[in-house]
């Protein structure tokens, strides 16, 4: 792949603009293997100065990158650096610039398009449907494919950080010697080594899977700050109890998307919480029970009921799995 002259990335996720930024480095040191890189953020007081040094021809033509960071925060002393080397730009030097997007410095990114620049586009990933196709599409760059269930499992696990998420599938497409990336793959992968997310806990939870909440409670406790695993933990569950509830109370014809609406979640979720309220729903009185574990729990988190019945993280993490082992006795 040809390195282009002029790279704009434009948009706040940062993985994204890093991954514009490598991928011209790589482009350009397949051809010249000692290609210096110069960064140079557009908001310091030298930027200019900077600029225009690193994109002078020099008397051995050796090949250079120059990364202009935030051109957003340009003033214009360095704007007018920059429409300059852009009119006079060496053979040698490639120009990588980037920008988190929005209207700041509009006239700038113009005259950067209009030298030619290849746009990369690397908007802020939304939660939900756009990064499960993300992680999808991220897979088939290494060649591999994913289940459904699978890309879901490593959204729940490693939670809504792209950066982990693009690491962590960089490692299954290495790993997994399947030709299907699945469920089980990720949790065989990930048992233990991510960081667990309440959520990931609560979803299991409301599964009714107590011995995959039990493991990965305790897990979170370990890798994370513990009082505050403890009063999250609480919310998701409250949170995921209130889910099902506006589930289990829709028409039985509902489709998904009015059921997304009505609680509040993504449309692919929904086929999750229906699993889930169908594994409830014939027990009212599990429900009811499970309700009253939780305020309890809650209040054990929070302090306790009376005064001075403070526990320590401990005495947390027992109540909580005393919340869970109940749960799966009652």
């Amino acid at each position: 792949m040809t390195a282009a002259r002029i790279t704009l990335a434009i948009g706040g996720e940062a993985v994204l603009v890093e991954r514009a930024v490598r991928s011209v480095t790589l482009a350009v040191r397949r051809v010249t293997p000692d290609a210096q890189r110069t960064v140079i953020s557009a908001g310091d007081d030298s930027a200019a100065h900077q600029l225009r040094e690193a994109a002078a021809p020099n008397l051995f033509g050796d090949a250079g990158i120059v990364v202009v960071e935030g051109v957003d925060g340009a003033d214009e002393s360095v704007a007018k650096a920059i429409r300059e080397v852009l009119v006079d730009l060496p053979d040698d030097i490639h120009l990588v610039f980037t920008h988190p997007g929005g209207m700041k410095g509009k006239a700038l990114l113009d005259d950067i398009r209009k030298a030619g620049a290849d746009v990369v586009d690397c908007p802020t990933m939304k939660k939900g449907k756009a990064t499960l196709d993300f992680l999808t599409k991220e897979f088939a760059r290494h060649g591999r494919k994913a289940t459904s269930d699978g890309v879901a499992a490593l959204y729940e696990a490693v939670g809504h950080d792209l950066g982990l998420l693009v690491s962590a599938v960089s490692q299954l497409s290495s790993d997994v010697e399947s030709e299907l990336i699945d469920a089980d793959a990720v949790h065989g992968t990930f048992l233990g080594v991510a960081e667990v997310s309440s959520f990931t806990i609560a979803d299991a939870f409301w599964d009714r899977r107590y011995a995959e909440a039990l493991r990965a409670l305790r897990q979170a406790m370990l890798v994370s700050d513990a009082p505050r695993v403890g009063v999250t933990t609480v919310s998701s569950l409250a949170n995921g109890l209130r889910t099902l509830v506006r589930v289990g109370g829709m028409p039985p014809g509902a489709s998904d998307a009015d059921v997304a609406k009505d609680a509040g979640v993504p449309p692919w979720k929904v086929g999750q919480l229906r699993r889930q309220w169908s594994r409830w729903s014939g027990d009212q009185r599990r429900v009811a029970s499970s309700i009253v574990a939780l305020a309890d729990a809650d209040a054990a988190m929070k302090g306790g009921v009376r005064v001075g019945s403070s526990l320590d993280a401990d005495q947390k993490l027992l109540a909580l799995e005393i919340l869970v082992a109940g749960s799966a006795r009652d």
